[in-house]
């Protein structure tokens, strides 16, 4: 089970790399959600940045897509042409990066969710996976849909069985699954089973998606890495905390000592 870190490969975190990089077995850069997408040179000017960063970053490298508005199966047609364009921007960019694992967000509405409308949107879900995953399989980049609101992962699961690709996988984020679901993250673990690739950990008290360091929140996370290393062991684990340096450093050194096999 290899563990990463999560950064937004702003230049100034390369100088916390020095003191984690002989633990931790690689990075996951974000970002491209946030400054990425104001304009499109934005984008190009945050790509250089991680383009440049990359012979800096140790061992793996897993790569945030952008996730506010998209919706993998618009029935606007220029809503759909505008995340279309995204999505390509986002696939010229793995292929500028090569990184080993794309996250992106499972892309189904809260309102789907809340309704109970989600026949309709996995059955386009589905038609979309199977074209767009083929370009990723080519690379030899995997996929990882990651859970928002879904209340269980049912849903993902069967999308990602139905479009049956050894490329396109889960993603689980264990403080998402928290607010938004009355089962247990090892609960989510087993439903997925080896369907889950990769997962953001990080933790909060059940009220607001804090990312807290792992031990300041209520998650049971000795739960859930028992349910991992039984049923998931090859998922990556990026550690997506929202802290000072020094303290990122100090609960990932932390984190890695307790749960690496």
């Amino acid at each position: 089970m290899d563990f990463l870190v999560c950064a937004y490969g702003e230049p100034d975190e390369a100088a916390f790399i020095p003191f984690i990089k002989d633990v931790i077995d690689g990075i996951e850069i974000q970002n491209y959600d946030r400054r990425g997408v104001l304009s499109e040179s934005a984008w190009h000017q945050v790509l250089e940045e991680h383009r440049r960063l990359r012979p800096l970053l140790p061992g793996r490298l897993a790569v945030h897509g952008p996730f506010v508005g998209i919706d993998y199966t618009y029935k606007d047609h220029l809503l759909r042409d505008a995340v279309r364009k995204r999505l390509d921007m986002t696939f010229d960019m793995v292929c500028t990066l090569r990184p080993d694992t794309l996250v992106l967000h499972s892309g189904c509405p809260e309102q789907m969710v809340r309704f109970g409308l989600t026949d309709p949107w996995f059955e386009q879900a589905v038609a979309f996976w199977r074209q767009e995953i083929k370009r990723y399989e080519e690379l030899g980049v995997r996929v990882v849909l990651e859970n928002v609101v879904e209340p269980n992962p049912d849903l993902l699961i069967q999308l990602v069985d139905k479009v049956s690709s050894a490329y396109l996988g889960l993603c689980f984020d264990i403080g998402h699954a928290t607010l938004c679901s009355p089962l247990p993250p090892a609960a989510w673990v087993e439903q997925m089973g080896n369907r889950l690739m990769h997962v953001h950990l990080h933790d909060n008290n059940g009220a607001t998606d804090e990312h807290l360091p792992i031990g300041k929140g209520h998650i049971d996370i000795d739960a859930f890495f028992d349910a991992l290393y039984r049923l998931a062991p090859n998922a990556t684990i990026s550690l997506e905390i929202i802290a000072a340096p020094q303290i990122v450093v100090a609960n990932t050194l932390e984190v890695i000592r307790r749960y690496r096999s």
